[in-house]
């Protein structure tokens, strides 16, 4: 039997306590018909709570330690070479790939960590870490036909807008960009969906991060600046880009029709930036990291606010070696442990014969974990209160062969709104970040489940690893063994899962290798220059 038409409408950083108003305002109404006939509620996000990781493993179906991607670049801060993560470094089967056995065509549009994008029964266009723009944009299609007829289709076809939250909140300029690049992927999306039907379609749009980096707190109605005429005036030029994003939604639906499936889901959810927490500042403050001396000169105040202008104006390639140096200022053979990298949130223990310059001997390691987790379980904000939620242990959150990479702590600080970073300049762990709207990730994110034998219910709950075996089982096809997701079978009925149960195949590999960088430095830098943007690096 022919698969069914399903498809995945991936909003990123989608949260419903942001949605909801606009719902109810009229500004997204096929995502409003969408929740009303299906099951819809709460995805939980990976730990760590960022793009990579998240997306990876709803296109996996597995956790972080299977499908080996923890952040957007694989190192740390002892690491001699840092290499940009990118689809040759994915271990685990892809959804793609477990349709493609069973005899069914995928369609894989704008997911992150699709470049280089990779030979399918099907097509696919990469997402977010796709090097070039307008003109300069090549490799970014496969089969490699397919970028003459998106570029015909939308001259100067932009794969990620960019965003900076430093600078894009002082205006709506980043709402403009937002608009065009949605047309853009609308008019792509309804050639290749009528041009080249696969009844297996994965997409995402990147959208939703981008504008609640940069004014999450002015769309919260919750939040003390929602009401300032700062806020009053952005909104409408925010919500012009959700109603763009609804066009999608409607042509995706559209597109699976009345026999067909779909899911709309977030990687993430958002929260209020409040304080931005320096981890490494805290472990020199603990004792468990050392600077060295000439590197003083750097913690002062005067030095310190250098930082924002170096970041925003400085050239990437100029910025990332500036970082170098500072994490070359650390005494590496009297630290015990560091930060790292932004988007992995958490602690790495300087272990010897795992770091380059580790020092700590592998029977000490729980004894140290322990101890810093004491550290942050006492540790109180600038309130005087306790902020720390919990602390995660890497080995509570993964498990399998690509573990290499992972933290081995990630505390958990106010609910996300406190965010760490890697940063060396500062002494003092905390810096106040609640006069700017921006917005950080939070585990919570959305989802609902559409078509037939779906049940309309509102309390749904699953984690984003659950996404690929749902979306088979909707495709008529058949889930393979050992996922660490399942099908969202609370978002069907009885009758339904009777009259056609959930099928499963043997458990399937990866038919990927490993592969060499695929960016040049030009194009590395690039890429760094817009994770700068939002925080990232």
């Amino acid at each position: 039997m022919a698969p069914a038409r399903a498809a995945v409408i991936g909003l990123d950083g989608a949260a419903w306590h942001l949605l909801d108003p606009m719902i109810e305002r009229g500004v997204m109404p096929r995502l409003a018909a969408l929740r009303d006939r299906g099951a819809s509620g709460t995805l939980h996000s990976t730990v760590p709570t960022y793009t990579p990781p998240a997306w990876t493993a709803a296109a996996t179906g597995v956790n972080p330690g299977r499908h080996g991607i923890y952040g957007f670049i694989a190192g740390n801060a002892q690491s001699e070479r840092h290499e940009l993560v990118h689809s040759g470094r994915i271990k685990a089967a892809t959804i793609w790939e477990m349709a493609n056995a069973q005899g069914a065509r995928a369609g894989i549009y704008n997911l992150p960590l699709t470049y280089p994008p990779r030979r399918l029964d099907g097509w696919m266009v990469s997402g977010m870490m796709t090097p070039g723009y307008g003109e300069r944009l090549t490799g970014f299609a496969y089969p490699g036909e397919l970028e003459a007829r998106i570029l015909r289709r939308a001259p100067g076809y932009v794969v990620d807008v960019s965003a900076n939250w430093e600078q894009d909140w002082r205006d709506t300029a980043l709402c403009d960009r937002v608009v065009a690049s949605l047309e853009q992927r609308l008019e792509v999306l309804d050639e290749l969906l009528a041009g080249d039907p696969p009844p297996v379609v994965f997409s995402v749009l990147e959208a939703p991060d981008r504008l609640q980096h940069v004014y999450y707190r002015y769309m919260d109605p919750a939040d003390t600046l929602y009401g300032t005429p700062a806020a009053v005036a952005a909104r409408p030029e925010v919500e012009r880009c959700f109603a763009a994003m609804d066009d999608i939604v409607g042509l995706l639906d559209d597109y699976a029709g009345s026999g067909g499936g779909v899911i709309v889901c977030s990687d993430h959810g958002f929260t209020a930036w409040e304080m931005s927490v320096h981890t490494n500042a805290l472990l020199e403050q603990w004792g468990y990291l050392k600077v060295k001396p000439r590197a003083r000169a750097m913690q002062t105040r005067a030095a310190r606010s250098l930082v924002p202008i170096a970041k925003r104006f400085l050239p990437a390639k100029v910025a990332r070696r500036a970082k170098g140096a500072t994490f070359s200022a650390i005494d590496w053979s009297k630290t015990r442990a560091f930060a790292s990298p932004i988007p992995l949130q958490g602690v790495f223990v300087n272990l010897e014969g795992r770091e380059r310059l580790g020092v700590v001997p592998p029977a000490e390691l729980e004894d140290l974990k322990d101890a810093i987790t004491a550290r942050f379980e006492a540790l109180s904000g600038p309130d005087g209160d306790p902020i720390t939620d919990r602390v995660h242990r890497s080995e509570d959150v993964f498990h399998g062969d690509a573990l290499d990479g992972a933290p081995d702590l990630m505390p958990v600080l106010r609910d996300h709104r406190f965010e760490l970073d890697d940063e060396l300049f500062f002494r003092r762990p905390f810096t106040d970040q609640r006069h700017l709207p921006r917005g950080v990730h939070h585990p919570e994110g959305i989802v609902v489940v559409s078509g037939p034998g779906v049940q309309i219910s509102r309390d749904l709950t699953g984690s984003v690893m659950d996404v690929t075996p749902t979306l088979l089982h909707m495709a008529g096809l058949q889930v393979p063994e050992g996922l660490d997701g399942s099908v969202l079978t609370d978002a069907f009925t009885a009758g339904a899962l009777e009259s056609r149960p959930i099928s499963s195949a043997g458990a399937l590999s990866s038919r990927a290798t490993e592969e060499s960088s695929p960016y040049s430095q030009e194009e590395e830098a690039a890429i760094e220059e817009s994770l700068r943007g939002l925080g990232y690096l």
